[in-house]
């Protein structure tokens, strides 16, 4: 779920840099710049199982890990992939206006 997410981001951002580079080489390297380093901690995030991890320390004690451990993984995980709410409500907007014909 979390790729079809960051699918829809990497779009808006590709086409905010499209509209605000004419030259397509830069804006593809704008894109690059914006979108590496939060991909590259997902992708590590991922390795260390992401959200799951709640499932894996449960396995690991041999029964339900505590309510804190629970909220401090998914948070933590909501934050990397820029899920928060106050992250979403502060960022500025990926929208491009309209180009007049």
């Amino acid at each position: 779920m979390n790729g079809g997410s960051q699918s829809i981001v990497n779009a808006r951002v590709l086409a905010w840099s499209l509209a605000h580079h004419d030259d397509p080489v830069r804006a593809l390297a704008r894109h690059e710049d914006l979108r590496r380093e939060p991909l590259n901690q997902l992708v590590l995030a991922k390795r260390e199982l992401g959200p799951e991890r709640i499932i894996a320390l449960a396995e690991e004690v041999g029964g339900p890990v505590s309510g804190e451990q629970a909220t401090a993984v998914s948070q933590g995980y909501r934050q990397l992939a820029g899920c928060t709410t106050a992250g979403l409500n502060s960022r500025e907007s990926w929208s491009v206006s309209p180009v007049s014909p």
